[in-house]
């Protein structure tokens, strides 16, 4: 099976657990338990196999970025407290970001200059809605990774010789 039939599997099996009575419980958490061990060997065999670099494409920034969020929230989960405070630091991150970006920002601008449009709207942001600010602080540093990894793929893509192309004869 796939990783994520594995995901979906383990997620249903989760759900019905919840819902059965005590000794269906028991009988539902020995069969998770063996199918997460089952896609943590197939996931282990994946990650042995020698990556050949001739015969497999290069992952896309996507999937990438997707295969980093999987290993990431595959640790299992956090405790609330733990929950709480990686919020709380995240806020306090990004409400720094903006106080810093705003305080960098150019003295002597116009009203209309985009970079002073920006730094005032993160910092009516910052005053208006902390959470919304932290989640499109979030947003924005996902979209500037991709396009960095992007701009990476495109060097890497650049340093091949072009293909030659030769007229078709008629």
């Amino acid at each position: 099976m796939s990783d994520s039939v594995h995901a979906h599997f383990a997620q249903a099996l989760q759900r019905r657990m919840q819902a059965a009575p005590e000794a269906v419980q028991r009988l539902l958490q020995d069969r998770l338990q063996r199918a997460l061990a089952q896609s943590a060997d197939s996931a282990d065999k994946v990650v042995q196999k020698p990556q050949h670099t001739g015969s497999k494409k290069a992952l896309t920034p996507m999937a990438q970025l997707n295969q980093y969020m999987a290993s990431a929230t595959q640790a299992g989960p956090d405790l609330k407290s733990a929950q709480r405070f990686r919020e709380t630091w995240s806020r306090l991150c990004a409400e720094d970001e903006v106080t810093q970006a705003v305080q960098r920002g150019p003295e002597n601008a116009g009203p209309l200059n985009s970079h002073m449009l920006v730094l005032r709207t993160l910092g009516l942001m910052r005053d208006l809605s902390p959470d919304y600010l932290r989640r499109f602080m979030s947003h924005t540093d996902t979209l500037l990774w991709l396009e960095q990894a992007h701009g990476k793929l495109k060097e890497t893509a650049g340093k091949t010789k072009p293909v030659k192309t030769g007229r078709v004869k008629r």
